[in-house]
């Protein structure tokens, strides 16, 4: 499915940085010693493989409400805590999906939005 905006797809965190798609983490991505859960890679290492990022909290992301055809969420916790951090929001989820938009949860399809 394809509207033309800007961001179709995104990945909201957890394990594993999805290629051909926008792949939101915290900030503390930012910090050298970070490495991603898959390889091991740092975020320069993964930029360099062709990865995208998008760096903001997960409990406010800076996307427009109703835009993103496709959330995918890996090994991720959501609604709940990480290292005393909240982590992705279901609410925000919801947000962000355009109508049609499907929500896709360690492969398994969780919500379509109506």
């Amino acid at each position: 499915m394809s509207t033309g905006r800007a961001i179709t797809k995104i990945n909201l965190g957890g394990e594993g940085e999805e290629p051909s798609i926008l792949n939101q983490q915290r900030r503390a991505v930012l910090d050298p010693g970070w490495r991603g859960c898959r390889k091991g890679d740092t975020l320069e290492q993964l930029a360099s493989q062709g990865h995208d990022f998008l760096i903001c909290p997960n409990t406010a992301l800076c996307i427009a409400d109703d835009s993103v055809d496709l959330v995918v969420t890996n090994s991720v916790r959501i609604d709940g805590l990480v290292l005393g951090e909240p982590t992705v929001q279901s609410s925000e989820i919801r947000r962000i999906l355009a109508s049609g938009g499907e929500w896709v949860h360690d492969g398994v399809a969780r919500y379509t939005k109506p």
